[in-house]
């Protein structure tokens, strides 16, 4: 399966003011658009100088924040630097950063989020390496013979830059040695706002040739983690090698950076099984290179262990590997057989359950007996491809007869199916999992969530970032979609704010699967960020009759530029909220504070602003997080809308629009003092707004009589 994007929205960013300069040098200022980093790579146990790409200026960056713990990093320009938003194919302006990495800090790719006195960031990405970090060679390299000459262990920084650009390496190799070389470029650019160059490609789709010095081919990949390359070989002879770096279409971008690792240290690919249970130690079995012999390790998890995808180092006979990425499950965990390749053979497991398995050749399938309860609803899903593995997954659910009853293949902008099935009789009945393409071997392994499930829920929205001066609001959107027969209530919340930003919770009722949500900045809130996160809360009596509160944290995505001012949403893990200094508007006020609409009546908000100096750009009035006819985000109840005659657009010097409201006759939702605000949107771009929210007002919707 190619790699998904759900297209959507041109989605808000919020512009600042430059600290220091004055009014007028700089009004519509929107989200600091963070490119790459140059270079993208920093070593363990080492404090570097990089390079942070952006559109708009980087100026007063108070404050870096990383999806995982560890790594510290900070503004080194001491003069400030014009940064004007450059067009879409341009890589930013660079800004210097120090980043320090600790000894021990894990290797892998983290999320960057920046926060200025002005502004927060869109996502970049930087790579910690166990390798010493060389930057690629700014003279020509693009032959055999002009080959930039490196020692391994090494981790080359470069890029590539144009179309028909090819990068060449030479390092000494000894027979028998152990050899690694994995490139990060998807990984390094994925959620990089603008990566579009005009050239009708987005992401780089690297390939690595590793060949001797007089040019015999000794491994090639391209796709190995995803669209990323990684070779492993055994060197056959002793003297010089090269590795050749290009893209598979021959395309080039002055923003395709990537990281190369070439090195004999152990690496660890894979453990299998890759799921451990709670408060259990598990010996698995360790697939890498240069691992002296290691075959096994042993994982501990601890009681309180967090459930989910986390990291563990492996020790090998070379030293620490690794880490590995490791499920840690509340449930049981059991072994596929790898008999069980027919429904006659299938394996009986008992839920709730983690099954681990994987398929030794192509054209296999593994079928699992369960027994289900009528009515009851159960929840299957596979993890295999969100950890790089080749495994594209198929779920199958068959009756005792061997009836195909339903079936799932991918999950949301995943390869690993997610399935819910109700049963419609006691009895016993197939699961059966299959590589979508029949594929099988080296690294088709999986682990297959089965349990019992119940009345759940997940939450979706706009809540990508946040930036509000004192005194101000923003406006994020949620929704839920209920699951397995859930109509009760949800209440959205965001955690983890900033100093004197709050958020009221709002309570999704039954009927409605949407809300807005109003951050809010105290008048003496301090500048600063951090990274907060929007969850959702529910009492639910499960199947038993048991009631249980369950709490789901909400998907994030963030907005990526395509050509022609698209956009798409890609899945990241940060969510950033900033206290700025004052943004182009002062304040937004709407009144009545509260609203009761009868079926087939309109009332009047109306909203007023208070621009600060100088700012006399028109601003945009509305309920509803639109772009052109796509509703990205909603707050109104079902038969709520915006009615014609509503005053929209403030230009020039305006100050006051209205919002008219309309409560269609038949189809209005009732709904009780429900929490809504005016959205005030404030144009940076064509495609990119600032938003702002007034105080809250209560909106009643009364029942048809």
């Amino acid at each position: 399966m190619s790699r998904t994007m759900v297209i959507l929205c041109l989605a808000a960013a919020l512009p600042a003011l430059l600290p220091g300069a004055a009014r007028g040098a700089e009004q519509k200022i929107g989200f600091r658009q963070l490119s790459i980093i140059t270079p993208g790579a920093v070593q363990q146990g080492t404090t570097s100088e990089v390079k942070v790409h952006s559109n708009f200026t980087l100026d007063g960056t108070h404050t870096v924040l990383f999806n995982r713990p560890g790594l510290s990093m900070k503004l080194l320009e001491t003069k400030p630097i014009e940064a004007p938003r450059q067009g879409r194919g341009r890589v930013g302006t660079p800004f210097r950063f120090e980043v320090i990495a600790p000894a021990e800090q894990p290797r892998g790719v983290y999320e960057v989020r920046m926060a200025t006195k002005t502004a927060v960031s869109s996502v970049t990405h930087l790579l910690v390496t166990d390798a010493p970090v060389v930057e690629e060679q700014s003279g020509e390299n693009g032959t055999p013979e002009t080959a930039q000459q490196v020692s391994v262990p090494v981790c080359l920084a470069g890029r590539t830059e144009r179309s028909e650009d090819v990068d060449y390496v030479r390092f000494a190799g000894v027979t028998g040695q152990e050899l690694t070389c994995e490139i990060f470029a998807q990984r390094l650019t994925e959620a990089i706002h603008s990566m579009q160059s005009g050239n009708k490609v987005y992401l780089m789709d690297p390939l690595l040739t590793l060949m001797t010095a007089d040019g015999r081919i000794i491994a090639q990949n391209d796709n190995k983690i995803g669209a990323d390359s990684l070779i492993t070989c055994t060197l056959p002879e002793d003297g010089d090698y090269l590795l050749e770096i290009r893209d598979t279409r021959y395309a080039g971008n002055v923003k395709y950076s990537w990281c190369v690792e070439i090195t004999d240290q152990p690496r660890v690919a894979s453990v299998f099984p890759f799921a451990v249970q709670a408060g259990t130690q598990t010996t698995v079995a360790v697939n890498g290179q240069a691992l002296g012999g290691t075959e096994t390790a042993v994982i501990t998890a601890a009681d309180d262990a967090t459930t989910g995808l986390t990291e563990f180092p492996i020790e090998t006979a070379r030293g620490l590997a690794g880490p590995a990425s490791v499920l840690v499950s509340e449930h049981p965990q059991v072994l596929s057989t790898g008999e069980n390749l027919s429904p006659e053979a299938a394996m009986p497991v008992e839920l709730p359950a983690g099954i681990n398995g994987r398929f030794a050749e192509s054209q296999q399938a593994h079928y699992f007996s369960i027994a289900c309860e009528k009515g009851r609803t159960y929840r299957f899903e596979v993890v295999a491809s969100r950890l790089n593995l080749p495994l594209d997954g198929l779920l199958e659910v068959y009756d005792a007869e061997g009836k195909l009853l339903t079936e799932m293949d991918d999950g949301l902008q995943t390869r690993d199916p997610r399935l819910y099935f109700k049963a419609p009789a006691d009895g016993t009945y197939l699961l059966a999992l299959r590589d979508l393409h029949d594929r099988g071997g080296e690294g088709f392994q999986y682990h297959l969530q089965a349990e019992p499930s119940g009345p759940d829920f997940e939450v979706h929205g706009e809540y990508y970032y946040a930036q509000l001066a004192p005194g101000t609001r923003m406006m994020w959107f949620a929704r839920i979609v209920r699951l397995n027969g859930y109509t009760g209530p949800v209440t959205i919340s965001v955690e983890n704010l900033p100093e004197g930003v709050s958020c009221q919770p709002v309570t999704i009722p039954p009927g409605l699967t949407h809300c807005s949500l109003v951050l809010e900045a105290a008048a003496g809130a301090p500048i600063g960020a951090s990274l907060a996160r929007t969850v959702g809360t529910a009492t639910i009596e499960d199947p038993a009759g048991e009631t249980r509160t369950i709490k789901r944290e909400g998907r994030v995505t963030c907005e990526l530029q395509t050509q022609g001012g698209g956009q798409v949403r890609w899945p990241i893990s940060t969510q950033i909220v900033g206290v700025t200094e004052p943004l182009d508007l002062l304040e937004v006020t709407a009144e009545p504070a509260a609203i009761t609409l009868k079926p087939g009546e309109k009332q009047t908000l109306k909203v007023r602003i208070r621009r600060n100096k100088g700012f006399t750009e028109p601003v945009l009035l509305d309920m509803t997080f639109t772009y052109f006819s796509a509703k990205l985000g909603e707050q109104l109840p079902p038969g709520v809308t915006v009615a014609k005659e509503s005053k929209l657009r403030l230009a020039g010097k305006v100050l006051e629009g209205t919002i008219v409201l309309e409560a269609d006759a038949k189809k209005a939702t009732p709904v009780e003092n429900w929490p809504v605000a005016a959205l005030v949107r404030v144009p940076i771009t064509f495609s990119i707004t600032t938003n702002y929210a007034s105080n809250p007002i209560s909106l009643t919707v009364l029942k048809a009589e």
